[in-house]
C-alpha cells in the first residue's frame, strides 16, 4: 500500500467513524424515553458504586473540563440540573442515561471499517474510539450513580 493510499484510507476511516458518531448523537434525541427509563444491557455493567472512586479517577475535574454538546442536536444539556423535585431529577436521569447510550454506541464506530482495514489500522480507530468515549462515559456514570442515591432518598 502506497503512502497516499494510507493516507486516502485513514482520511475515509475519519469520515466513516466521526459520521457514525454524529449519526448516533443526532438521532439519540429521538430515541423513545421509555427505552431509557431503566437500565438495560451494558448500563446494568456495574462501575465502581462509591462516588469517592469515581473522584479518585479525577472525574469532577474533568467534567469541568470537557465539553458538553447534549443540546447540539435537539437534545438537553447536562451542564445543569433542571430542577431539584423528583419528576424533574427523573427526566434528568432519562438524559444521562440518553449520554451514556451515545458515548457506548460511538465507542463502536470502529467496527464497520474492520471490513476494509488492515488489522493494525482498525486496532489503532478502535483505541481512539474508546479512549475518546471513555471520559465521558465515566462522567455519565458518576452523574447517574448521584442522581439514582439522590432520586432513591427522596422516594423514601
Amino acid at each position: 500500500m502506497s503512502t497516499s493510499d494510507l493516507v486516502r484510507l485513514v482520511l475515509s476511516d475519519i469520515a466513516i467513524v466521526a459520521g457514525l458518531s454524529i449519526l448516533i448523537g443526532a438521532t439519540a434525541p429521538r430515541w423513545p424515553d421509555r427505552w431509557l427509563s431503566r437500565n438495560h444491557g451494558p448500563m446494568r455493567l456495574s462501575f465502581p458504586r462509591r462516588e469517592s472512586t469515581f473522584r479518585a479517577l479525577g472525574v469532577t475535574r474533568l467534567a469541568r473540563r470537557l465539553p458538553e454538546f447534549g443540546a447540539t442536536f435537539g437534545g438537553k444539556s447536562k451542564a445543569s440540573i433542571p430542577g431539584r423535585d423528583a419528576a424533574s431529577l427523573q427526566r434528568y436521569l432519562i438524559e444521562v442515561r440518553r449520554a451514556e447510550w451515545v458515548h457506548l454506541l460511538s465507542m463502536l464506530t470502529f467496527i464497520p471499517i474492520a471490513f476494509f482495514n488492515p488489522w493494525w489500522l482498525t486496532l489503532v480507530f478502535a483505541v481512539i474510539a474508546i479512549a475518546a468515549n471513555t471520559p465521558f462515559l465515566l462522567i455519565l456514570r458518576y452523574n447517574r450513580l448521584r442522581l439514582t442515591r439522590l432520586i432513591d432518598r427522596m422516594n423514601r
